[in-house]
Parts: C-alpha cells; sequence; structure tokens
C-alpha cells in the first residue's frame, strides 16, 4: 500500500469522526433541550397540584360533608313526620295520653290493628279536641325544654292568643281565607324550638331563627322550593299574628343584615 494511499484512508476516517462527533453534539444539544422541557413540565405540575391542594383544602370537605349532613339529618326529619303521621295521626309524634294508654296494653302495631275496636275509634273521635290539647301540651313542653324553661309560664301557658291559636287548631281557626303563607308560618311556629337559636342573658330569653335556615327547612319538610320573598312573608305574618301575644315577634327584614325572626319570651 503506498504512503499516498494511507494518507487518504487516515484523512478519510478523520472526516468521519469529525461527522459522528458533530452529529453527537447535536444529539446532546437535542437531550439537553428535552431535559430543560421536562423540568419545566415537573414545575408547571408540581404548581397545578399546589393550586388544587390550595383550592381543595380539608375545611372545604368538612364543609361540604357537614351540609350534606344537614340535608340527610332534615331529609330524615321529613320521613319520620311522615310516619308519625301515618301511625299516630300527628306529624309532631306526641301521643295522647290515651293511646300511650292502649300502646302500653300491646306488643305491636299490627297487635293493636287487630284489637281495634268500634268503641275506641268512637271514643276517639268524641274526644278529638281534648286528643288536640294534649298533643299540643306536649308539643309546648318539649319546645319550652329546648329553651330551658317552665310549661306554666308564657310560652307554654300562653292562653288562647293568636299564635296558640294558629298551631293549637290551625289557620282555619284564625283567619276565613287561609294562604299557603299560614300554613308556613304554622310549620315554623311548630319546629322553632328545633330549627331556632335560643339565648337566655341579661337582656332576657329570646328565639332566633335566620331566613337562610328556614328556607332550608322549610323547603325540605314541606316539599317546596320556597323563595327568600316568600320566607319574608312568612317572618311578617308571624309578627302581625302576635299583636295580641304576651311574646314579642319581630321580623327583622329589610336591611344590611340577613333577615331574621326574633321571639322574645316573657319572663
Amino acid at each position: 500500500m503506498s504512503t499516498e494511499s494511507t494518507t487518504e484512508q487516515i484523512a478519510d476516517l478523520t472526516d468521519l469522526i469529525a461527522e459522528q462527533r458533530t452529529i453527537i453534539e447535536e444529539q446532546r444539544e437535542i437531550i439537553d433541550e428535552q431535559a430543560v422541557q421536562l423540568a419545566q413540565q415537573h414545575n408547571e405540575v408540581t404548581s397545578r397540584l399546589d393550586d388544587l391542594e390550595a383550592v381543595i383544602t380539608t375545611t372545604d370537605i368538612d364543609e361540604r360533608f357537614e351540609r350534606l349532613e344537614r340535608r340527610v339529618d332534615i331529609k330524615h326529619e321529613r320521613h319520620l313526620s311522615r310516619v308519625d303521621t301515618i301511625l299516630v295521626g300527628d306529624e309532631s309524634g306526641y301521643l295522647t295520653d290515651e293511646q300511650e294508654t292502649f300502646l302500653a296494653d300491646h306488643d305491636s302495631v299490627l297487635d293493636c290493628l287487630q284489637t281495634l275496636t268500634d268503641e275506641l275509634t268512637q271514643s276517639t273521635t268524641t274526644n278529638t279536641p281534648a286528643a288536640a290539647t294534649t298533643r299540643l301540651r306536649r308539643i309546648l313542653e318539649s319546645v319550652a325544654d329546648s329553651v330551658g324553661i317552665d310549661t306554666d309560664d308564657a310560652l307554654g301557658g300562653a292562653g288562647e292568643d293568636t299564635l296558640t291559636r294558629l298551631l293549637r287548631y290551625g289557620p282555619s281557626d284564625i283567619t276565613d281565607r287561609v294562604y299557603a303563607v299560614h300554613n308556613r308560618a304554622r310549620d315554623l311556629l311548630s319546629h322553632i324550638g328545633e330549627w331556632g337559636h335560643t339565648v337566655k342573658d341579661a337582656y332576657g330569653r329570646r328565639v332566633t331563627i335566620t331566613a337562610a335556615v328556614v328556607k332550608e327547612k322549610l323547603s325540605l319538610k314541606r316539599g317546596e322550593q320556597l323563595t327568600s320573598t316568600e320566607v319574608r312573608r312568612i317572618f311578617e305574618k308571624l309578627e302581625a299574628l302576635a299583636a295580641d301575644s304576651p311574646r314579642e315577634v319581630r321580623a327583622d327584614t329589610g336591611g344590611r343584615s340577613p333577615n331574621r325572626l326574633l321571639i322574645r319570651l316573657p319572663e
């Protein structure tokens, strides 16, 4: 092999090595660029995860769970009220003295139904006012217990004022024209002890309930979607009906604060 031929081969190899080196350098630059892009994408994903964690906090989850739990509780109460109406004849679930005595002598509802007689039916029909009075007394006792007072005071023994007649006999006893607001007012009055917030301090005893609470609970109980205007009318109706009551009822509406109903209980 001649020296010239060898020199050419070496030159070719040198050129080939140079080309490979250039290709390797280019590939290295591409890999470096991809590494930078991957790092940027990693940082973006991490930032998004941090943002999601900031949005979905434990507090948000707890609040959503509490709202769901309240809805379940209210729906449960509605179903219980329906069962009470079917079994007891009144959604309050309070038995009359006669009903309690009768149930005490039997082991089950089916047993009661099997032994029910015409005499008992006639007695129940004859004593309907007495049964309603007994049931109302027990409702009032329950409300009184929830606000920490005796049933002999103004809440439990207010007499035949308009609010008591509404609760005892229904809207038809206080007006010739019964509208939906009357029935809604009665339902709210029946549950004011459990839905409202009771306070007893130097200023006396009072029960307050906000429009938001009434809108949620009364809508679920009655199976209708109440508007803010309808809730305000309920508050105003109760305030008007309490004109002859020893209890001060005030509808705080139309101001900057959320609408609410306040019932001040006499000492």
